[in-house]
């Protein structure tokens, strides 16, 4: 058996174990798997007997955060060690960038959770699935100076200073997170970004691309006017794109922003764990005031 680095013609071959691991209802997309890969392509893995290959797995990170993405292995070579065998590799990639590593897994995947333990991944926070209410009532409570903007109506020069000023909030106020990669991604991409401004300050992001990022995601810059900019936000999206239903992914130790999303009526649907490296936790362990909505943040 070989591990390989994952190229873009191995995506179909994935598709098809990552069905036959773990039949899902909704398979996986060809465009989803791109979009994991193309952002980290030397932290993807395949395992490979002869020419076929057998098992996959995926690594991203956002700045001085990285988490493992999806990891498969084909049913008829599950156990015997080669989950951790593919995992090594992507682990190995993060380690080398990141300062917090971690993963989600559903909470029915047992044999996952004890293999993680194995490696010095333990459960923490978890993420808490919500969908987002019909209507969304905007009660300002301060100067009604904000502007919402479709990031794909702006400039090019626009664009560019907006970019550089969410990369340098994030990660000046988030412990080093960058979401610049994905937000480029998702424009390339054909997906939707809205930002909320004062003056030519960002205040807040929202971005969805449903081929890639299975919901929508975003954040608050965090200042006293962050649920206002959260629900105006959250509000012109929903105008911009139609009133489909969207959920929001979030990590609770963001325990404040739940309990505000809660008092909106937004509905828990589910919850995922979440786990981390093992003393590569730091402030991550703890809870936190900021408004962050991701599929993964520490």
């Amino acid at each position: 058996m070989q591990i390989k680095r994952m190229e873009e013609y191995h995506l179909e071959n994935i598709i098809k174990i990552d069905q036959l691991a773990f039949e899902r209802v909704e398979p996986r997309s060809l465009e989803n798997l791109y979009g994991l890969r193309s952002l980290d392509p030397e932290g993807c893995f395949i395992l490979t007997e002869g020419d076929e290959i057998i098992g996959y797995s995926f690594s991203k990170t956002m700045g001085s955060e990285g988490y493992l993405g999806p990891v498969g292995i084909h049913p008829s070579y599950q156990e015997n060690g080669m989950g951790q065998k593919i995992i090594q590799p992507s682990m190995e990639y993060l380690k080398s960038r990141c300062q917090v590593i971690g993963l989600e897994v559903r909470p029915e995947a047992g044999e996952n959770l004890g293999l993680y333990h194995k490696l010095g991944i333990h459960s923490t926070f978890p993420s808490l699935i919500m969908e987002v209410p019909d209507k969304i009532e905007v009660k300002l409570e301060g100067p009604n100076d904000y502007g919402v903007e479709p990031y794909s109506k702006m400039s090019q020069t626009r664009k560019e200073v907006f970019l550089e000023k969410i990369d340098l909030w994030t990660q000046q106020e988030l412990m080093g997170i960058s979401y610049r990669d994905d937000l480029e991604l998702t424009h390339a991409g054909g997906g939707q970004i809205i930002i909320v401004s004062q003056g030519e300050e960002p205040m807040g992001v929202l971005s969805s691309y449903q081929g890639v990022f299975i919901h929508l995601w975003g954040v608050m810059k965090p200042r006293p006017c962050q649920k206002d900019v959260l629900n105006l936000s959250l509000n012109s999206f929903c105008e911009f794109n139609g009133r489909e239903k969207l959920l929001l992914e979030v990590n609770s130790r963001y325990n404040k922003l739940i309990d505000f999303l809660l008092e909106e009526d937004f509905r828990i649907q589910k919850s995922i764990n979440r786990m981390l490296l093992k003393n590569f936790g730091g402030q991550h362990l703890n809870k936190s005031p900021n408004f962050v909505m991701r599929a993964w943040h520490a």
